[in-house]
């Protein structure tokens, strides 16, 4: 990993908290992972990368879903709109195979306190069905009936795109999000199946 002195404070200080990184794209190079640190602000970013053996648990964004993580989540905290959302949208994603992302993938993960009243919530969904922009319309409307932005991500292995970006593109060329860095698809249901 990069060298703990060399992190700024506040990663350090993370890392203190909940030795916990989250895992960015990108290429493992000799059991090397890319990985981010999370601070307590939005803006409190660092890549990083750990060795594999140095890995001592693995919990990934679908885990937190089958396991209903955010049930065991605080009472108090459970009143925040992310948390209060999750239960209502699970029967809408019932035909997915999805997973949680962002501050509430982290916060469930880690235990430490990432959500606030403004926070999306990130959905992450592999192998989906081809929408037409119309479609994609109709479910994001229903998942985001319930408070909170629902910010949906369609991935195929370390691509991926935004259904509402999809949804809403007015040129139809929508970000596609891959290993190798952000490139422009006209069809991003098959570009992430190529990338």
């Amino acid at each position: 990993m990069v060298n703990f002195a060399e992190l700024p404070q506040w990663a350090k200080d993370s890392l203190l908290r909940a030795p916990f990184v989250v895992v960015r794209r990108g290429s493992q190079i000799n059991g090397q992972i890319p990985v981010g640190i999370r601070g307590l602000l939005k803006a409190q970013r660092a890549a990083a990368v750990v060795a594999e053996e140095n890995v001592a648990q693995k919990i990934s964004p679908f885990q937190l879903v089958q396991s209903q993580k955010w049930t065991f989540v605080e009472k108090i905290r459970q009143q925040l709109p992310v948390f209060q959302a999750l239960p209502a949208v699970v029967p809408i994603l019932e035909p997915f195979e999805w997973g949680i992302g962002g501050s509430c993938e982290y916060e469930l993960a880690s235990g430490v306190p990432m959500v606030n009243v403004n926070s999306d919530l990130d959905i992450i969904v592999k192998h989906f069905a081809k929408l037409s922009a119309t479609q994609a319309q109709t479910l994001l409307a229903k998942l985001n009936q319930f408070g909170v932005h629902i910010d949906l991500q369609v991935v195929t292995d370390q691509n991926g795109f935004s259904l509402e970006e999809f949804a809403n593109a007015r040129s139809r060329t929508v970000l596609i999000k891959t290993s190798g860095g952000p490139q422009l698809a006209t069809d991003p249901w098959q570009a992430i199946q190529e990338l």
